[in-house]
Protein backbone atom coordinates (compact mmCIF):
# COMPACT_ATOMS: atom_id res chain seq x y z
CA UNK A 1 0.00 0.00 0.00
CA UNK A 2 2.75 2.45 1.14
CA UNK A 3 2.80 5.43 3.35
CA UNK A 4 0.75 8.46 3.15
CA UNK A 5 2.84 11.47 2.55
CA UNK A 6 0.78 13.60 4.86
CA UNK A 7 3.39 13.59 7.67
CA UNK A 8 5.57 16.21 5.31
CA UNK A 9 2.12 18.82 5.93
CA UNK A 10 4.17 20.33 8.57
CA UNK A 11 7.35 20.79 7.12
CA UNK A 12 5.81 22.53 3.79
CA UNK A 13 3.85 24.73 6.88
CA UNK A 14 7.18 25.56 7.98
CA UNK A 15 8.57 26.51 4.21
CA UNK A 16 6.12 28.82 2.95
CA UNK A 17 4.88 30.42 6.31
CA UNK A 18 1.70 28.94 7.44
CA UNK A 19 2.62 28.23 10.83
CA UNK A 20 -0.60 29.71 12.89
CA UNK A 21 -2.66 26.91 13.17
CA UNK A 22 -6.25 29.03 13.97
CA UNK A 23 -5.64 31.14 10.38
CA UNK A 24 -3.93 28.21 7.91
CA UNK A 25 -4.23 30.07 4.68
CA UNK A 26 -3.50 26.52 3.17
CA UNK A 27 -6.01 23.29 3.84
CA UNK A 28 -4.45 19.93 4.38
CA UNK A 29 -5.78 18.66 0.90
CA UNK A 30 -4.62 21.35 -1.15
CA UNK A 31 -0.56 20.95 0.31
CA UNK A 32 -1.22 16.83 0.03
CA UNK A 33 -2.29 17.63 -3.35
CA UNK A 34 1.01 19.76 -3.95
CA UNK A 35 3.33 16.93 -2.22
CA UNK A 36 1.91 14.62 -4.80
CA UNK A 37 2.58 16.50 -7.62
CA UNK A 38 6.03 16.96 -6.56
CA UNK A 39 6.73 13.63 -6.15
CA UNK A 40 5.65 13.53 -10.04
CA UNK A 41 7.47 16.14 -10.52
CA UNK A 42 10.74 14.44 -9.00
CA UNK A 43 10.11 11.41 -11.09
CA UNK A 44 12.22 13.16 -13.81
CA UNK A 45 14.71 13.74 -11.43
CA UNK A 46 14.92 10.48 -9.75
CA UNK A 47 13.95 8.07 -12.43
CA UNK A 48 10.33 7.38 -11.00
CA UNK A 49 12.27 6.51 -7.77
CA UNK A 50 9.11 6.68 -5.98
CA UNK A 51 5.76 6.03 -7.12
CA UNK A 52 2.16 7.93 -6.06
CA UNK A 53 -1.50 7.21 -5.90
CA UNK A 54 -3.82 10.24 -6.61
CA UNK A 55 -5.05 9.83 -2.93
CA UNK A 56 -1.09 10.68 -1.34
CA UNK A 57 0.29 7.16 -0.59
CA UNK A 58 3.94 6.18 -1.84
CA UNK A 59 5.66 3.44 -2.22
CA UNK A 60 9.40 2.25 -3.81
CA UNK A 61 9.95 1.76 -7.38
CA UNK A 62 10.97 -2.13 -7.97
CA UNK A 63 13.46 -0.45 -10.73
CA UNK A 64 15.80 1.71 -8.34
CA UNK A 65 17.89 0.81 -5.79
CA UNK A 66 18.08 1.89 -2.25
CA UNK A 67 20.18 3.27 0.18
CA UNK A 68 18.61 1.20 3.21
CA UNK A 69 21.48 2.35 5.76
CA UNK A 70 20.15 6.34 5.50
CA UNK A 71 16.31 5.72 5.42
CA UNK A 72 13.96 3.74 7.51
CA UNK A 73 10.77 4.85 5.67
CA UNK A 74 9.74 4.45 2.25
CA UNK A 75 10.74 8.01 1.27
CA UNK A 76 14.68 8.35 1.99
CA UNK A 77 15.38 10.82 4.94
CA UNK A 78 17.78 12.93 1.93
CA UNK A 79 15.18 13.35 -0.33
CA UNK A 80 12.08 14.81 2.10
CA UNK A 81 13.70 18.06 1.57
CA UNK A 82 13.54 18.37 -2.38
CA UNK A 83 9.73 16.94 -1.82
CA UNK A 84 9.07 19.57 0.44
CA UNK A 85 10.54 22.58 -1.55
CA UNK A 86 8.84 21.25 -4.99
CA UNK A 87 5.90 21.21 -2.84
CA UNK A 88 6.12 24.47 -1.63
CA UNK A 89 7.34 26.30 -5.11
CA UNK A 90 3.56 24.67 -6.52
CA UNK A 91 1.97 26.60 -3.51
CA UNK A 92 3.55 29.65 -3.86
CA UNK A 93 3.12 29.64 -7.71
CA UNK A 94 -0.45 29.23 -7.54
CA UNK A 95 -1.02 31.82 -4.76
CA UNK A 96 1.11 34.03 -7.12
CA UNK A 97 -0.68 33.37 -9.45
CA UNK A 98 -4.29 33.70 -8.11
CA UNK A 99 -3.12 36.87 -6.61
CA UNK A 100 -1.54 38.59 -9.87
CA UNK A 101 -5.20 40.63 -10.20
CA UNK A 102 -4.53 41.47 -6.92
CA UNK A 103 -1.51 43.68 -6.78
CA UNK A 104 -1.97 47.15 -8.03
CA UNK A 105 -0.94 50.88 -7.95
CA UNK A 106 -3.69 53.67 -7.93
CA UNK A 107 -3.35 57.38 -7.08
CA UNK A 108 -6.00 60.05 -7.67
CA UNK A 109 -5.52 63.63 -6.09
CA UNK A 110 -5.38 62.91 -1.84
CA UNK A 111 -5.45 59.21 -2.03
CA UNK A 112 -2.38 56.85 -3.33
CA UNK A 113 -2.48 52.80 -2.96
CA UNK A 114 -0.14 50.08 -3.98
CA UNK A 115 0.51 46.60 -2.89
CA UNK A 116 3.00 46.01 -5.17
CA UNK A 117 5.48 45.25 -3.06
CA UNK A 118 3.35 42.46 -1.12
CA UNK A 119 3.74 41.05 -5.06
CA UNK A 120 7.72 41.69 -5.07
CA UNK A 121 8.03 39.98 -1.79
CA UNK A 122 6.27 36.99 -2.74
CA UNK A 123 7.90 36.69 -5.76
CA UNK A 124 11.40 36.91 -3.71
CA UNK A 125 10.41 33.99 -1.77
CA UNK A 126 9.69 31.82 -4.60
CA UNK A 127 13.19 32.84 -5.78
CA UNK A 128 14.90 31.87 -3.38
CA UNK A 129 13.35 28.92 -2.97
CA UNK A 130 13.71 27.58 -6.20
CA UNK A 131 17.94 28.39 -5.57
CA UNK A 132 17.89 26.40 -2.35
CA UNK A 133 16.26 23.41 -4.99
CA UNK A 134 18.84 23.87 -7.68
CA UNK A 135 20.94 23.54 -4.52
CA UNK A 136 20.07 20.47 -3.72
CA UNK A 137 19.64 18.67 -6.84
CA UNK A 138 20.80 19.65 -10.25
CA UNK A 139 17.49 19.37 -13.04
CA UNK A 140 17.68 16.78 -15.12
CA UNK A 141 18.26 18.87 -18.41
CA UNK A 142 21.45 20.25 -16.73
CA UNK A 143 23.37 16.58 -16.38
CA UNK A 144 24.68 14.25 -18.00
CA UNK A 145 22.56 11.39 -19.32
CA UNK A 146 23.30 8.14 -16.81
CA UNK A 147 25.58 5.54 -18.13
CA UNK A 148 25.00 2.14 -20.03
CA UNK A 149 28.53 0.15 -20.66
CA UNK A 150 29.54 -3.21 -20.86
CA UNK A 151 32.76 -4.71 -21.61
CA UNK A 152 34.14 -5.83 -24.96
CA UNK A 153 34.09 -9.69 -25.26
CA UNK A 154 37.98 -10.36 -25.83
CA UNK A 155 39.10 -6.96 -25.29
CA UNK A 156 41.01 -6.09 -22.66
CA UNK A 157 43.19 -2.92 -21.47
CA UNK A 158 44.25 -1.92 -17.37
CA UNK A 159 40.50 -0.75 -16.98
CA UNK A 160 38.40 -3.70 -17.91
CA UNK A 161 38.47 -6.93 -16.14
CA UNK A 162 39.10 -10.09 -18.72
CA UNK A 163 35.67 -11.06 -20.09
CA UNK A 164 34.64 -14.53 -20.74
CA UNK A 165 32.85 -15.53 -23.90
Amino acid sequence: MGVSIDYLIPYVRVEIGDTTPASYRYLDEWIVAALTLSVKKAQRYWRSKYLITDKGYVTRSTLISFDTVESVGVIEDRDEPILVLLAAIAILEGGLENHAWDVASWKDAEISYSNIAGGQIRNDNLKRLKVQLDDMIKAPTKRLAWTQGSPLPGFMNEFERKTEL
